[in-house]
């Protein structure tokens, strides 16, 4: 994708050394046609895409992957508009952005550092604008959390954080809390992820909003409970 001169600079340079062709895919010419929590639809050179992958830097990467594809069919790797269509279509990447329940909307996110947390925030203005949240968040002590931390728990009505089990890089549950709130009061501790999915669920009505992230370790066993209390509830 288009980056930073910088970092293009650098790019192009190891594809001059590689003698590999740079091809560059901008995202600016995509157009999105329509867009919610639950996916977007694209408009890209003529056709248009329907993805189910949230998060305005989804854009970008559907771009990048319709570039590639183009350069496979100048390989002789061709695959036809329809196919392009279904696999953007049918492509799922669990825990970047992902909705677990609706009601209230659950929303998990594995953003475990500043450029992931500046991407998390993009997404929470433009879906959420108006809507109370309600945050569960666990760190590990070697990431930059504390810029996590500013730059989006004071969107928070509440906030509870969490310690992955069984790992030496968790940041304690109460640790991670007085640094939340340093910028948000309202955060208090959970003694496991369990209590977490409880009092979070116990805090938001129907049509809040649920937001778990700081580390992609705990996604799955956040992802496991609350499914199986949506089965219940269903």
């Amino acid at each position: 994708a288009l980056q930073k001169k910088e970092a293009m600079d650098v790019i192009c340079s190891q594809c001059e050394k590689c003698h590999a062709e740079c091809v560059v895919a901008d995202p600016g010419k995509a157009q999105v046609l329509a867009e919610s929590c639950l996916g977007q639809t694209l408009l890209y050179e003529g056709e248009k895409y329907e993805i189910l992958l949230a998060g305005v830097y989804q854009k970008e990467n559907a771009v990048v992957a319709l570039n590639a594809l183009k350069v496979l069919d100048t390989l002789g790797f061709a695959s036809t508009p329809e196919q392009k269509k279904a696999g953007m279509k049918h492509t799922v990447w669990n825990g970047r952005f992902t909705v677990l329940c609706t009601e209230p909307l659950f929303v998990v996110d594995g953003a475990h550092n500043p450029a992931a947390a500046d991407m998390l925030e993009d997404s929470v203005r433009k879906y959420f604008k108006g809507r109370k949240l309600f945050f569960i968040m666990g760190v590990f002590r070697d990431k930059d959390y504390p810029y996590i931390i500013r730059k989006l728990c004071p969107y928070a009505e509440q906030i509870i954080t969490i310690e992955t089990p069984d790992n030496p890089r968790a940041l304690p549950a109460q640790e991670l809390a007085e640094e939340v709130k340093k910028c948000n009061p309202h955060v208090q501790a959970a003694d496991s992820i369990p209590d977490a999915v409880d009092k979070i669920f116990a805090m938001a009505g129907r049509e809040d909003v649920i937001l778990s992230f700081g580390s992609l370790s705990f996604i799955g066993e956040i992802t496991t409970i609350v499914k199986t209390q949506e089965e219940k509830n269903s």
